[in-house]
């Protein structure tokens, strides 16, 4: 039997062979699916254009993001670069490498599910919906794939909160699709560029730090918080401020101090 190395260290199983306690068959696949729609619901509640249609285009665009990632890992595999959670686990240097090419891989993957899911959208609330919704699908299916064979708890919370994860570190493409308004295409390829990497960087740092014992965990938390005190500083930034006090605001021409 043939077992697939994964992020939770878990070994996939044949379904006659899991335990009674733990996730496996149908069961798991349902529960998988109904936090699938539970969080693309979510995502999608008042969404502009209706929620269906919102719900319906995530889905399609996280479906999307996980073919691709299928089809990038066999690339790397064709190319003789087999990507393993034992290779990022390892000791050596190399294994920073192989974190960073899972970072790119599904980071990849991810934007090209949020372009399709977003459609011509450059509002970035429908931007940031949109990454919500194919970030849950993609977490949950990997979750599906990777954890068959744990035990209840675990699979159950890893693949509830996995979403949480996966949509932070795709707020830097997000964003890059929706600066700029109507003007959305005006140097679009090296804003994508510098999201990708960045998010791909803090995708293979998170997996690396979740690979090493004691302070790993400190640096996967900090992977997954530098997206979401970057958003949230940059709303600071741009919300307006009381009558006759100087703000900063964010410009064509960089950030600026201009009167309120």
């Amino acid at each position: 039997m043939r077992t697939l190395p994964n992020k939770e260290g878990v070994r996939c199983r044949e379904w006659a062979h899991v335990a009674p306690m733990s996730t496996g068959g149908p069961l798991w696949l349902c529960t998988c699916a109904a936090l699938a729609v539970a969080w693309v619901a979510g995502s999608s509640w008042k969404a502009e254009g209706g929620a269906m249609r919102a719900a319906l285009r995530g889905s399609l665009g996280g479906a999307a993001a996980v073919a691709l990632a299928f089809v990038g890992y066999g690339a790397l595999q064709f190319l003789g670069l087999e990507v393993s959670w034992e290779r990022v686990a390892g000791g050596a240097w190399p294994a920073i490498g192989f974190a960073l090419l899972i970072g790119l891989v599904e980071e990849g993957a991810k934007l090209a599910g949020i372009a399709l899911a977003a459609g011509r959208s450059s509002d970035e609330r429908s931007l940031i919906r949109a990454t919500a919704s194919v970030a849950a699908v993609f977490a949950i299916a990997e979750a599906a794939l990777a954890l068959g064979g744990a035990s209840w708890p675990v699979a159950l919370g890893r693949a509830a909160l996995g979403p949480v994860a996966h949509a932070l570190l795709g707020v830097p493409l997000a964003v890059a699709l929706a600066r700029g308004g109507a003007r959305r295409n005006v140097g679009l390829p090296a804003r994508l560029g510098v999201a990708l990497t960045a998010a791909a960087l803090l995708h293979g740092l998170g997996d690396w730090s979740l690979a090493r014992p004691g302070l790993g965990q400190a640096g996967y938390a900090a992977a997954l918080l530098a997206p979401a005190l970057w958003l949230f500083l940059r709303e600071r930034v741009r919300e307006p401020s009381p009558t006759g006090v100087r703000r900063l605001s964010v410009g064509r021409r960089g950030l600026f101090a201009s009167a309120a």
